[in-house]
This record gives structure tokens, sequence and C-alpha cells, in this order.
């Protein structure tokens, strides 16, 4: 069945995923295609666009995304540096498709997201975006409710051939947590293949 879409079915719908991402601003386009919400953002994008729904329901805007995520790249950045021994890593440029080029080899991109109720359950849920990736590594910084660093999931990127990546309590993807490890195993074996 085709949704008739109007002002206050997009406003009600709106209102719906405010609830349920628990924020008390206008979501972003990304946060409403992990829920998704696909159909939303484009009905957003093609009417009064995020500024113009925003001011009508009367919420503020969150601050650039662009600028959170270049926030949070270096500061992996950093943390690379901090628990390997002599590793160069390079930032890339926001238009680039992965985020740091560890070593001249390895491709890592850094996800995001705050803590949030999902169905009931409180979990984490990446934005990945892209069933097969860019990149080696992914490097997901999962936030507590308060923006404060929770955990970080290092996960090779041939594990996640999806497009949203959604942790849990009982995830099975909590085997990643905090596996700096994998990381540095890539950067041995890329150097080692590398060598002539």
């Amino acid at each position: 069945m085709r949704i008739r879409w109007n002002d206050e079915l997009i406003k009600s719908e709106l209102k719906k995923c405010i609830s349920y991402l628990q924020i008390d601003r206008m979501p972003t386009a990304s946060e409403l295609i992990t829920l998704g919400r696909n159909d939303l953002h484009c009905k957003i994008s093609k009417t009064k666009k995020y500024s113009g729904w925003a001011k009508e329901i009367g919420l503020e805007m969150k601050s650039s995304e662009t600028t959170k995520g270049n926030t949070y790249e270096f500061y992996i950045l950093e943390k690379i540096k901090e628990i390997s021994s002599g590793f160069s890593v390079k930032k890339m440029s926001t238009k680039h498709p992965y985020d740091l080029l560890v070593n001249d080899c390895v491709k890592v991109d850094v996800k995001v997201c705050k803590a949030h109720n999902h169905f009931g359950s409180r979990a984490h849920t990446f934005g990945i975006n892209k069933k097969y990736a860019t990149c080696d590594i992914y490097v997901c910084i999962a936030l507590d409710e308060h923006d404060i660093v929770e955990n970080y999931f290092i996960i090779p990127a041939a594990r996640l051939q999806l497009t949203t990546l959604n942790i849990g309590t009982d995830s099975k993807y909590n085997m990643y947590k905090n596996r700096w490890d994998i990381l540095c195993n890539f950067v041995r074996y890329y150097e080692k293949a590398l060598v002539i």
C-alpha cells in the first residue's frame, strides 16, 4: 500500500523517530536511514528540507555530523598511535571512501553512535551504509547516553557485509570489543605481503 504523505504525517513520523532515538532535536539523515526510514528522509529532503521541518516543529538541528565525525577520526588516529609502537596514521579527506590509513597499507573507517533503545533493549546502531566495504577495518565507537566512550569495536570489514550494524548486550559482535590486536595484525600481515 502506497503512503499518502502530507505535512501532518511527516510531523507524526518524525515525532515517532525522535521518541525512538530518545533525542530532543531534529534527527539527522543518517539517523533516519539507520532506522530504516529512507522513505521519511526522502520526503523531508523533497519538501521543507531538514532545517525547514526543524523550524516547523520547533526543534534545534544537530551540530554538524561532519564536525563530529572529524573529531572522532582524530581521536582514533591518536588512539592507534598510542596503542601501537611506531605506526604512522594519516587522516584522509572528508570525501575519501575511508577515514584513516595506517602505515600506508591498512584502511580504517571510523563509525560512532550513542546508545539508544532498540525495540525495548539498549543498543548501539551504526550506519555502515555499504554492504561491500571500501576499508579493511571498521572502528566503531560506542558512546553512552552522555556521549562518553563506552566501548570500541574493531571489526574486520569482511565480517560486516551489511548496511546497518546493531550491537546489543548479547551481540555476536561483542567478540570484537577492544580488539586493537586485530588492527595491529592486519598491519603486520599487509607489510609482510608487501615485502618483495
